[in-house]
Formats: structure tokens, sequence, C-alpha cells
């Protein structure tokens, strides 16, 4: 398994500085709130939802392709 900072294969987190792992872990909250918050604007705006016992349901396929899309 490769490091999630260089992505080397004879790397791990713990041969980076403490500055490097912070600085990577704050730009990776990042990115993934912002992913987070577009995955759902788009699920939401997805037309096809059904209302099954007070629940929305929406077609698991359109989640696929939103995600794909992504």
């Amino acid at each position: 398994m490769s490091c999630e900072i260089c992505g080397r294969n004879n790397c791990t987190r713990s041969f980076h500085s403490f500055e490097e792992q912070n600085e990577f872990d704050k730009n990776s909250d990042r990115v993934k709130e912002r992913m987070r918050e577009y995955l759902k604007y788009r699920i939401d705006r997805i037309k096809d939802v059904r209302e099954i016992e007070n629940m929305d349901y929406i077609p698991f396929n359109e989640v696929i392709r939103i995600i794909d899309d992504y």
C-alpha cells in the first residue's frame, strides 16, 4: 500500500514531518467536505424520488451515476 501523502510504495505517513501531515489533513478535509456538499446537492436535485412509508427513496442507479460523473 502506498503512502497517502506522497504516494510512494516504500513510504508511510509517519515518515513525513508533522507539518506535512497536518497540511495534508487540512487539505484533504477541505476536498472531502467539498465533495460531500456537491454530492448532496446533486442527489437532492434528482427528480425521480418516491415516497414510501413517509421515507424518500431514489433510484440507486441515479446515485451511482452522480458519483461516477463527479
